[in-house]
């Protein structure tokens, strides 16, 4: 065994199982031999003497003998990455990722994949390069918004997620997928919360739903809304819910409807139902700026224990097309305003465009469950194909346009650090390929301090990015 990796773990359980395996997976790939496995404290001290060790744990099962590596970021989800000579033996390697949490140490596992791995070599008596370093995201929830039925392989799309250290998925349906407890304990394997996404009121027809709506209609809406989640919704497998409701107009008012007025109403009504019966139900408003903008004062109302999730706010990141850039600095100004709307514990979060979505000319609601994310090999390569012409051309867009959306970024944590941040990633062919704009995403939400143009080469290096 002399000259030989050994992997060692504190836990082999959750996301720390996940971890040693991803990691199990990697090292594999460079040596040819089998690799061992086992826990840190069966060390022998034979092994300690005479093989290199790569250890995947926990801050707070750190063993005694690793008082020389740099702390462990105290943020949630933070993680250290190290490597150089064995703690054990001077004339050994050993390498270490320590995570704060579980999901850290596996975020720690994948950014060492993306960003060391290729660099280090693995072979019997090779010298190691020295790596400290020790992250932490400074966006707590990162996000992505799609359409259920346009995920076409939910585990491919949650690996990427993985690949990227995103966290949450916004999933929106007209009627909840029959194979939800499948998806969603996929995703929570990965460490991924999912949020079940459906309608309040919302419709292809936002104007027709509104004017439609008395006082008779409205309580009708609102039934409606409680019937549909306690039918559907209340005993899924899932980490909250996400709603929209009539806000996606152009205008403040129909038919003398203030419709400010009119969605607080709906909302704050519906949620005290819901909140009677789950005090910790966890509640995201998808909120449609362009017809509320002129009336935050009114927005002021929304119940404090619902997220408001902003989109359609302006300029791009919020636009569909990454080079409509015109407004910005509004933009960003009326990001200010609503980020701390209800005071400093605003439960506030947004949603970013400029990447693909759903082909609206060819939409269809639909009534009936469905099966999400099974489609065939061939339906995925083909489907890529068709998406790969829409893809040079965001990503050229985002290459020339990303510190518009870094900017955004900092701007709003600086008003608020528990910010919700989703990007909506939608018929994209995310399950197949990782295109460069989401992985500049999902870097920017770890590290904003950075340039645009750092965090584009960074995210260049990647070995998956297409």
């Amino acid at each position: 065994m002399e000259h030989r990796w050994i992997l060692t773990f504190d836990r082999y359980d959750g996301l720390c199982a996940k971890a040693v395996n991803i990691i199990s997976k990697e090292i594999s790939s460079h040596i040819g031999y089998v690799l061992p496995v086992k826990e840190f404290a069966a060390l022998t001290a034979s092994e300690k003497k005479n093989c290199d060790v790569f250890h995947v744990g926990l801050s707070e099962e750190l063993p005694r003998e690793a008082e020389n590596i740099s702390a462990v970021p105290q943020k949630p989800e933070g993680y250290l990455i190290y490597a150089g000579k064995s703690r054990f033996c001077k004339y050994r390697r050993m390498l270490e990722i320590i995570g704060r949490d579980e999901r850290g140490l596996l975020y720690g596992c994948v950014d060492f994949i993306n960003k060391y791995a290729k660099d280090v070599a693995f072979a019997d008596g090779a010298p190691i390069g020295e790596i400290n370093v020790s992250a932490a995201p400074a966006v707590k929830t990162r996000a992505v918004w799609t359409w259920g039925h346009v995920i076409y392989d939910y585990r491919g799309f949650f690996e990427n997620m993985l690949r990227l250290r995103l966290n949450e998925i916004v999933i929106w349906n007209d009627r909840l997928p029959i194979n939800a407890p499948e998806v969603a304990e996929y995703a929570r394997s990965l460490g991924i919360k999912v949020i079940w996404g459906f309608a309040w009121g919302w419709s292809t027809a936002c104007r027709s739903t509104l004017e439609s709506l008395d006082e008779t209609r409205l309580e009708k809406l609102k039934n409606d809304i409680i019937r549909a989640y306690e039918t559907e919704y209340a005993d899924a497998p899932g980490d909250g819910i996400y709603f929209q409701s009539f806000t996606e107009l152009g205008a403040d008012t129909v038919n003398w409807k203030n419709i400010a007025q009119t969605v607080v109403g709906l909302v704050n009504g519906v949620c005290e139902e819901l909140y009677k019966k789950e005090p910790s139900l966890h509640v995201q408003f998808g909120l449609h700026a362009t017809s509320v903008k002129n009336h935050l004062d009114i927005l002021k109302n929304t119940d404090d224990r619902i997220y408001i999730i902003w989109e359609d706010c302006g300029a791009f990141p919020y636009n569909y097309d990454a080079e409509k850039t015109d407004g910005f600095d509004e933009t960003l100004e009326f990001t200010q305003k609503i980020a701390s709307l209800r005071g400093k514990d605003e439960r506030f979060g947004v949603v970013f465009k400029g990447m693909l979505n759903l082909d609206w000319t060819t939409f269809e609601h639909f009534t009936e469950r469905y099966v999400l994310g099974e489609k065939t090999e061939k339906f995925i390569f083909d489907r890529q194909q068709e998406k790969n012409a829409k893809w040079e051309t965001v990503t050229e867009s985002w290459q020339k346009n990303a510190e518009y959306f870094v900017k955004t970024v900092r701007l709003i944590l600086s008003q608020n650090e528990n910010a919700v941040v989703e990007a909506l990633i939608e018929d994209a062919m995310f399950e197949n390929e990782i295109k460069l704009p989401a992985a500049v995403y999902a870097e920017t939400l770890f590290t904003p301090e950075k340039s645009a143009d750092e965090i584009i080469e960074t995210v260049k290096k990647y070995d998956f990015i297409k």
